[in-house]
């Protein structure tokens, strides 16, 4: 069962990068309609060599009739939704509509993700925006934007934010050089030294000599003495061992990002005023009525 997705584009190049794409994804050209206004001079690039692009609308009077017809033939006159008109006055201040007829459920998704990365918009934001400059819904006798005029419409704003990147580089603190070298240390030690000496003594005696006191005779009685012996010996009292030790440590880092917002403020006069695009991080939804054919 074929089902029908409307996508809704800033600009008919856009719409004919969706075109491009989803042929190349497989789709017929003839399942593809896109109308816009003021488009008559605008290039169309065949994805396909020799291949026709899509039918592009261009006639500023007739191209409103043309979506008004599509949509009395998807819902009914009766039977259509309240925001069928934002589609129409999409394409007044400048769009471009694309319609992709889809031979079945298999084919939806793909259409709707194609859409959306060549720039598909939501419609029902836009009108949001286009509220906050006086829009009331869709008006078939106002006059379509001038290129002029939907660049001034579009006219961004940029929200920025400054993000914190906070990495590590390694820088050298210092340092420890450790040397070896002689020195020299005045000791004194005592120690106890033993002499030995001859000794003469004389006594006086009054007796008989005998043969053995008149023999000749010699007895040597030797002397000595004690000296200090010095020697030294070396002994290993202590070892200093070099290395290097990791160690980890948190810091917080206080900072000040900077950034812009964007305000919309309402303002009267009687000039066309531009609306300021409201930024969103939301996936842009493509509105897609749909009609079983």
């Amino acid at each position: 069962m074929s089902q029908v997705i409307v996508g809704v584009f800033d600009s008919f190049r856009e719409a004919e990068t969706a075109v491009s794409r989803l042929v190349e994804s497989g789709l017929n050209r003839n399942d593809m309609d896109v109308h816009a206004t003021g488009q008559a001079g605008a290039s169309s690039d065949p994805a396909r060599p020799g291949a026709e692009m899509p039918t592009a609308t261009t006639d500023d009077t007739g191209v409103f009739g043309k979506i008004e017809h599509f949509f009395s033939n998807m819902f009914g006159a009766d039977d259509r939704p309240d925001d069928v008109g934002h589609y129409q006055e999409a394409v007044r201040r400048g769009g471009a509509l694309l319609t992709v007829t889809a031979a079945d459920e298999a084919h939806v998704g793909m259409v709707r993700s194609t859409m959306h990365e060549a720039g598909a918009v939501d419609v029902e934001e836009r009108a949001a925006q286009w509220r906050s400059t006086g829009y009331t819904g869709f008006d078939a006798a106002a006059k379509p934007y001038t290129s002029d005029e939907a660049s001034a419409d579009r006219k961004a704003f940029a929200v920025t934010r400054e993000s914190l990147d906070v990495g590590k580089r390694e820088v050298e603190t210092g340092g420890v050089r450790v040397y070896s070298r002689a020195t020299e240390t005045p000791v004194s030690e005592s120690v106890n030294l033993r002499e030995e000496h001859a000794t003469i003594e004389r006594r006086s005696v009054d007796r008989v000599a005998t043969a053995a006191d008149l023999k000749e005779g010699s007895v040597e009685i030797r002397e000595t003495a004690e000296h200090p012996v010095v020697a030294k010996t070396a002994h290993v009292i202590e070892e200093v061992v070099v290395g290097r030790e990791a160690t980890e440590r948190t810091e917080t880092i206080n900072e000040t990002l900077r950034g812009t917002d964007v305000e919309v403020e309402r303002v009267g006069g009687s000039a066309l005023e531009s609306g300021l695009p409201r930024q969103s991080t939301d996936e842009p939804i493509i509105k897609t009525p749909t009609k079983s054919v």
